[in-house]
């Protein structure tokens, strides 16, 4: 069965090759490439006419050419790159931000903590200097009396 299905493919090869030599003899003149290379000569005259006059009457109708269009698709390349890179910084702006918001945070927390130690501190230190003044005053008063009543006496 191999051989059976070998042998059209063979077929077709012999074929496909046979019809590459016949095209290859035909097109491999000089008078061919001639007559190719002024049909192409016809053809890129025929080009640059048309695109003249295209260029013209889009020019006149107020309209884009194709050289307008490819300028300013470059331009929005550029314009899009530049939104690109605008955004990310604003991204990173935003995510430094909320990092700063989170460490101030910290610190007011922190300064709160020692507002509230300081206070109680300062509150300690006056209950603590009257109630010196006050034994102070109990000791001069215990003093003044001992005398008075040593002067009594």
């Amino acid at each position: 069965m191999n051989s059976k299905q070998q042998d059209p493919i063979q077929f077709y090869k012999q074929i496909e090759a046979e019809i590459n030599k016949r095209i290859h003899a035909r097109t491999n003149t000089r008078a061919f490439t001639a007559a190719v290379g002024k049909a192409l000569d016809s053809h890129l005259r025929k080009l640059r006419i048309y695109k003249r006059l295209i260029t013209r009457w889009l020019t006149r109708s107020d309209l884009a050419t194709k050289d307008e269009l490819a300028a300013l698709s470059n331009r929005m390349v550029d314009v899009v790159g530049d939104i690109d890179s605008l955004d990310e910084s604003i991204y990173q702006i935003i995510n430094q931000q909320q990092a700063n918001q989170r460490k101030l945070t910290k610190v007011r927390e922190s300064l709160e903590e020692w507002s509230t130690f300081l206070n109680s501190e300062v509150k300690d230190q006056r209950s603590n200097s009257i109630k010196t003044l006050e034994n102070e005053l109990q000791e001069l008063k215990k003093l003044f009396e001992e005398e008075m009543d040593h002067d009594r006496k």
